[in-house]
């Protein structure tokens, strides 16, 4: 049994693609597959170079995927890789982070964590980078809005869940996903500014 295409040419039953002018052909009906003709000898198949099915040696396209057999390969695309991007800080580094509208510094050193909010002694809330004397509160700086780590070698800031959220460099990041901090990083919480250095 054959499939005809709109142009009169026969194939193989089963076959999804015209052999000769590459036309799709009918899909088989649900739950019957598809009828594959007897294989001919190893020596007489062609392999498509677009999906690795075999077809009979002299046909035109791909009783597969419709490729034509009879175009010269595509030559491969050079592989583009990304820039190397500059080298996140390192745990080592003086690590601080400055307030540069109030010249203050909180510094890092020593520390593998440190929280970055506002006091609450009601709710036992005592930040590292305690915000509450700098206008932390009016400019949106949460109690618990964000944390600065050291971790594999780097320093990562991760927003809290904050109301206001965090951004680094002016993209707003994901809350609980630590992003890498490199020297000059602009970190701002709510309307509040603070600068990641570490030289």
């Amino acid at each position: 049994m054959s499939v005809r295409c709109s142009q009169g040419h026969e194939n193989p039953d089963g076959s999804a693609f015209c052999d000769e002018c590459g036309e799709p052909l009918a899909a088989p009906a649900p739950g019957l597959g598809a009828a594959f003709p007897a294989a001919p000898p190893v020596g007489a198949m062609r392999v498509c170079p677009n999906c690795g099915s075999s077809n009979p040696a002299g046909e035109a396209f791909c009783s597969n995927c419709g490729t034509n057999l009879n175009a010269p390969p595509v030559a491969a695309q050079p592989v583009m890789t990304a820039a190397p991007a500059a080298p996140a800080a390192t745990a080592g580094q003086r690590a601080r982070v400055l307030l540069e509208s109030e010249n203050v510094t909180f510094d890092l050193s020593g520390k593998t964590e440190a929280l970055i909010g506002r006091e609450d002694a009601v709710s036992n809330i005592f930040p590292d980078i305690d915000l509450t004397p700098y206008n932390g509160e009016e400019g949106g700086v949460g109690r618990r809005h964000a944390r600065i780590l050291a971790s594999g070698g780097q320093y990562m800031i991760e927003d809290l869940n904050s109301i206001n959220f965090t951004f680094v460099n002016k993209q707003k990041i994901a809350p609980k996903t630590p992003t890498p901090l490199r020297d000059g990083d602009e970190i701002r919480l709510g309307r509040v500014i603070l600068r990641f250095k570490t030289s």
